[in-house]
């Protein structure tokens, strides 16, 4: 199969000209090669070999710096094998050298918020929710908030939320319960 898309590339590079089809090339050996990492780092997961599966998705990292995917998967494979202050460094770094994605602070923000480090995730996300990031930003955004027992913020971002999402009834449902401990009910 792998040798079917690489010969469809070719195909495909033939009728481009000179740095275009240099370019183009180049790209398709690298989504090929990528393609094939990504099929080992199965191979290896499956077998348990999770420090070799974190050496490989550092070096697809190394490549690929604006993946997500290949970020929160190498800060979940550190984080699997208790290596907590690696991951606290592969979110930061992947937020840090991407500001313009609006999801880059949530690994970092989930992370915190399965430690129950509540008090470290405003500063994280609240930057982030004008800017619409995942669903998520603001579900541990606002639960944060209400874990900390600060209602009014849980409310406020409930409310953004809802704005961007009005058929999210969960959302609904979670600022009605944030409404009610306003009410002192």
């Amino acid at each position: 199969m792998k040798l079917f898309a690489l010969a469809m590339a070719t195909l495909g590079l033939a009728a481009l000209s000179g740095a275009q089809a240099s370019k183009a090339r180049v790209d398709a050996i690298w989504n090929i090669a990528n393609d094939r990492l990504s099929s080992q780092l199965d191979i290896w997961f499956e077998d348990g070999e999770f420090p070799t599966c974190i050496q490989l998705l550092k070096v697809q990292l190394e490549l690929y710096p604006n993946d997500y995917d290949v970020a929160t998967n190498l800060g979940w494979m550190e984080e699997n094998i208790q290596r907590w202050d690696e991951a606290i460094a592969t979110y930061s770094r992947y937020r840090d050298e991407n500001p313009q994605d609006p999801d880059a602070p949530l690994a970092l923000a989930d992370f915190y918020f399965r430690q129950k480090v509540y008090t470290k995730i405003p500063a994280l996300l609240e930057p982030a929710i004008p800017r619409k990031p995942h669903p998520n930003a603001y579900r541990i955004l606002a639960h944060s908030y209400e874990k900390m027992k600060m209602y009014t913020d849980a409310k406020r971002v409930w409310d953004t939320y809802i704005e961007v999402a009005p058929s999210d009834l969960t959302a609904k449902v979670n600022r009605e319960k944030i409404v009610k401990k306003l009410s002192g009910k």
